[in-house]
């Protein structure tokens, strides 16, 4: 089988964390998200880095993209073993 991207071995995906529910904070703007994580696999499948769903959840804030960087503030508390989460 053929992979069509690169893939990272050190940042995390969804089959690294086997938490029930993956829940978003944003600690700028107050915005909190959950959900299950049985979901995610089956949306986006197993092997979706945190970072990916990261960008898609917080799709629409005005502070992802800033002429400065990625100045979001969400992140993932399940990842808080000192895995980088892509923020």
């Amino acid at each position: 089988m053929r992979r069509t991207r690169l893939v990272d071995d050190a940042v995390p995906t969804l089959k690294d964390h086997k938490v029930p529910v993956v829940e978003l904070i944003c600690r700028i703007c107050d915005r909190r998200c959950a959900h299950e994580r049985r979901l995610l696999v089956k949306t986006f499948g197993a092997s979706v880095t945190f970072a990916e769903i990261r960008r898609r959840m917080a799709m629409g804030c005005e502070r992802m993209q800033t002429t400065m960087g990625d100045k979001c503030g969400a992140h993932f508390p399940c990842l808080s073993d000192g895995l980088a989460d892509g923020s």
